[in-house]
């Protein structure tokens, strides 16, 4: 027999896929559940004010700063104005004992005596102004002005203020008007914010999705190549192996970290008014000396002077006399200033108003 013979069929092609198609489309997604949202822009909310107040405190300390190196400024300069005061005496001092020993009033010991504590005093001005350049620079230094700008002079007034205030009462007023304090519950905030959203991850997502567009083998517009769909989109996962859940665990870890910080920030920062409320109250005590001893040098001298136009002391004793008074009121212009720092750092401790 013969083996069977079919017709040829010819084979149909069917292209799935196009030479050439495009597809252009806008899509857009408007959540309608989202837990994890909300919760994240607290956070940075909270991130942003924490930052702002992160700005006070800078300002705060530098304020704070810029304050008491004014102060050691004009501390250095009336220092050398008290010791250029004292080398003006100390220069006609000196020309005077001269004008003895040529005439054989005086032996040469005490030239060379009152040659010597003029010395003595030109070194004291040449540091003292040394000391004022250095404070000048670094006061520019941090008003971000050139080193060498001039500085004015303030009129201090010679009476110190008592400081009366309470400790408790300081530290109430640290806790409200410190910046940091700000800044840390905002971190604490932030920090519980982002807990919120890790939990937030576990839940389901409802979405509104808008899709519209063209497609085709080449760009057209009208029936049969415009298309648009609008859906509900559901997004929920069920299992991720444990990593929203350990997402959720290093939030907390980092909320209870900013919690302690809180603590830790909040105790030294009572611990700086305790400190800088004691450091006044010791200037204060010192201040106090520093008047009785000044006003019993100046007394001294007057005394020293009335002798020495009597001739009835040495000029030994007399420049002694004069040498205890510039010190004592140095020392009374160091002291003076320093309480005045001193204040100026309390009221930044307890977050007051600075000048």
């Amino acid at each position: 027999g013969k083996l069977p013979r079919f017709g040829l069929i010819e084979d149909p092609l069917f292209a799935l896929q196009r030479e050439r198609e495009q597809d252009t489309r806008i899509s857009v997604r408007q959540p309608l559940y989202a837990p994890a949202i909300p919760a994240a822009v607290r956070a940075q909310r909270s991130l942003l004010e924490a930052n702002e107040f992160a700005r006070l405190a800078v300002s705060n300390r530098l304020r704070r700063d810029i304050t008491v190196g004014y102060l050691d400024w004009l501390r250095a300069s009336r220092s050398a104005r008290l010791i250029d005061a004292s080398r003006a005496l100390l220069a006609e001092n000196l020309r005077i004992n001269e004008s003895l020993f040529e005439n054989g009033k005086v032996t040469q010991d005490q030239v060379l005596r009152a040659q010597a504590e003029l010395l003595a005093v030109e070194q004291q001005l040449t540091e003292a102004g040394n000391v004022r350049e250095q404070v000048q620079s670094y006061v520019n230094f941090l008003l971000n002005r050139p080193l060498d700008t001039p500085l004015e002079a303030a009129e201090i007034n010679s009476e110190v203020a008592r400081t009366v205030a309470d400790l408790a009462v300081l530290r109430a007023a640290a806790a409200t008007n410190r910046p940091e304090f700000g800044q840390l519950d905002r971190a604490v905030r932030a920090a519980g914010a982002r807990v919120d959203a890790s939990r937030a991850t576990r839940k389901p997502t409802v979405a509104l999705g808008i899709d519209g567009g063209t497609q085709g083998e080449d760009y057209g517009f009208g029936r049969g190549r415009n298309f648009a769909t609008v859906s509900v989109l559901l997004n929920w996962t069920l299992f991720d192996g444990g990593t929203r859940r350990a997402e959720v665990r290093q939030a907390r870890v980092a909320q209870r970290q900013a919690e302690l910080q809180r603590e830790q920030v909040g105790q030294q920062i009572q611990l700086e008014v305790q400190q800088s409320l004691d450091r006044l109250q010791t200037s204060e005590a010192s201040l106090r000396t520093a008047e009785a001893r000044a006003a019993a040098a100046r007394a001294v001298f007057r005394i020293a002077g009335r002798k020495r136009d009597e001739g009835v002391i040495s000029q030994v004793e007399f420049l002694d006399a004069r040498t205890a008074l510039t010190a004592a009121e140095l020392n009374l212009n160091a002291v003076r200033f320093e309480v005045l720092a001193r204040q100026a750092e309390l009221d930044y401790a307890t977050g007051a108003t600075l000048p």
